[in-house]
């Protein structure tokens, strides 16, 4: 008996990236309208897949929310690997250290709480890093390149989500729910990485748009 898919992603997620119980589990405990902008599994698969291909062991994650993507993330690095994850809102924190603990894997995340631009820099002595993972505010996303430019690696990755930025970047226009300035931040966002005289980089068509880059220098 064959089984029938809704579409492709229905298809890829039960092929490829089988959601565990535990973690559709944190996922659906996400209940609030302003929490419902995790990864997708299948996204959190591409990122395990990245992380395996990069031989990534550090990592810094901008935008904490649940602690979803960090799980995904944490599964894939080998032993001793380590991810450094930044939360502003407090809650969200709290919520997120435990479903940290319950997988056992606040062994490999480190939790930071407060505003990232002012986080960021009590990092910069465990760098360089090998990936920087940017799922946060999106005015901010300049900045945030900003000092990933500076801690990554040469070789390492930058990774940002939802760059499609709710479809304004290729219409051109922001949406009706995008502040103009979000919308250029995006856009230079992802003109830098698909500089290919800095990066190798590629915006992958998924649900929200994920914009993938090496850097070169």
């Amino acid at each position: 008996m064959t089984t029938a898919f809704k579409n492709r992603l229905d298809y890829i997620q039960h092929t490829f990236a089988p959601e565990s119980d535990a973690l559709r589990d944190v996922r659906e405990s996400l209940t609030d309208p302003n929490d419902q902008i995790y990864l997708s599994p299948q996204e959190g698969k591409l990122l395990q897949v990245l992380i395996t291909m990069a031989g990534v062991r550090k990592i810094v994650e901008i935008g904490t929310l649940g602690g979803y993507s960090a799980l995904w993330m944490a599964a894939a690095l080998p032993a001793g690997g380590q991810i450094f994850t930044l939360e502003k809102d407090p809650a969200r924190a709290v919520r997120a250290a435990g479903h940290f603990a319950r997988f056992d894997a606040d062994k490999k995340i480190t939790l930071k709480t407060g505003d990232a631009l002012q986080t960021l820099p009590q990092l910069e002595n465990d760098g360089p890093f090998d990936m920087v993972f940017i799922d946060a505010d999106k005015l901010n996303y300049m900045n945030y390149l900003n000092w990933a430019e500076k801690n990554v690696r040469k070789g390492g990755l930058i990774v940002g989500d939802n760059t499609f930025l709710f479809d304004s970047v290729w219409r051109g226009a922001p949406a009706d729910n995008v502040r103009k300035t979000a919308f250029d931040a995006m856009q230079n966002f992802n003109k830098r990485l698909g500089d290919a005289n800095l990066y190798r980089g590629i915006l992958l068509p998924t649900e929200e748009g994920m914009t993938v880059a090496v850097k070169l220098f």
